[in-house]
């Protein structure tokens, strides 16, 4: 008898260290690598197309450095507009229990892809990537969800939802977006002048 429980016991340690083991090689391996904020320098995409006209050059380019400050700003405002600014330090509260950290987003043509550190319950770490199609909605950029990972395991679509980002043009009755050409590691925004008579 006493062999039995001294074996049942030893084989509930080593399920426990098992167990144990598994869920901190799991936590380790989703922990975030780089160190990422949600700091961003205002875009004034007024005063980028105001040069483009002095200029006479018909377009506006956004840069990928321009594009995360730009997404950066805009998720800023919009969660601070629903009254959840986050905990002070730039982090915003994307949904319960999840709180972004921090953000870097990369350009490629026709795609943007988002890697971003979020919290779980205030107590787990972990990067997500996502990547969204870039698609031209009237004056806006649009980024339609593609996929959602934690390093590579795959998670549910439906947890993204499709972002508009304004391109805030001066004079929106005059100058129109002609269209969108969304490049390697930029966007260009062709624009026309309507000046009704």
């Amino acid at each position: 008898m006493r062999r039995a429980i001294r074996r049942l016991l030893t084989t509930l340690v080593i399920v426990i260290l098992l167990l144990g083991g598994a869920a901190w090689w799991l936590l380790s391996y989703i922990a975030p690598d780089d160190q990422l904020d949600m700091s961003y320098e205002p875009i004034d995409v007024k005063a980028k197309a105001m040069d483009m006209v002095k200029k006479r050059k018909p377009e506006l380019v956004l840069t990928e450095s321009d594009i995360n400050h730009l997404i950066k700003m805009h998720l800023q405002g919009k969660y601070a507009a629903s009254g959840n600014d986050g905990n002070g330090d730039g982090a915003i509260e994307l949904a319960k229990d999840v709180r972004l950290d921090g953000a870097l987003f990369e350009l490629e043509e026709g795609r943007l892809v988002a890697h971003m550190n979020v919290t779980y319950k205030d107590r787990i770490p972990a990067v997500l990537d996502a990547v969204y199609r870039l698609e031209r909605r009237d004056s806006n950029i649009a980024l339609r969800p593609q996929s959602l990972s934690v390093k590579d395991i795959g998670l549910p679509l439906h947890l993204l939802e499709t972002m508009i980002i304004p391109i805030d043009l001066p004079l929106q009755d005059m100058v129109k977006v002609r269209d969108v050409q969304f490049q390697k590691d930029q966007i260009k925004v062709l624009l026309k002048l309507e000046l009704g008579l």
